[in-house]
């Protein structure tokens, strides 16, 4: 009997997770539509465009070459004035920061500020906001569709009425990376929600 109540039990608990996870996804996505563009003609000019960093170490991430094309191109399309490049370049081994500058190098892109402390996506945009030169631009993030929505999450609380867009780079057809994207950004998505209280306006 005491099994059987305590299996029921942690059914309704693991039930109830599942449901906040999936209310957090929601408000995620609902707070980001319209702001998350596909079309790079459609998409609205801003001042800088965001870079925002992923996994650039011995083995890169298979989202790290369609970011920094989809920089290239938004710059060269007129619809950004320079790159703003924002990671994580904390360990010898892990140098996604310095890679990107040199990308945007190569292909003739200005670099207006390097972050290398960016570890994570609020704490790149938190970052940016605080400096005093950023408070009144706008902003273009620069990244997958699935990290956009997120990071237009947080600004819509962090940035107030700032212009800020997002351009979605390319995605990866790899299934197991799906399957771990789909995982991680889900947890990811009900942080974001969960830290609303803790988020202060720059």
């Amino acid at each position: 009997m005491k099994h059987s109540k305590a299996v029921k039990i942690g059914g309704i608990l693991i039930g109830l997770v599942l449901l906040l996870i999936i209310i957090c996804n929601v408000i995620v996505v609902t707070a980001s539509a319209e702001k998350c563009y596909d079309d790079l003609d459609a998409l609205p000019h801003n001042t800088y465009g965001l870079l925002l960093g992923t996994g650039r170490g011995s083995n890169p991430s298979p989202y790290y070459e369609a970011r920094v094309q989809a920089a290239i191109d938004l710059y060269h399309a007129g619809k950004i004035d320079a790159v703003i490049v924002s990671g994580e370049n904390l360990y010898d081994d892990y140098f996604e920061v310095d890679t990107m500058v040199a990308a945007m190098k190569e292909a003739n892109v200005p670099v207006q500020l390097i972050d290398p402390y960016g570890t994570d996506t609020y704490t790149s945009l938190r970052r940016i906001k605080a400096l005093d030169d950023y408070k009144d631009c706008s902003i273009t993030i620069i990244s997958q569709h699935f990290h956009n929505q997120r990071a237009i999450f947080y600004c819509k609380y962090l940035y107030g009425d700032m212009p800020v867009a997002a351009y979605n780079a390319a995605d990866t057809d790899i299934w197991y990376w799906d399957i771990w994207r789909f995982v991680r950004e889900s947890l990811a998505r009900t942080k974001a929600v969960l830290m609303l209280p803790f988020i202060h306006r720059t």
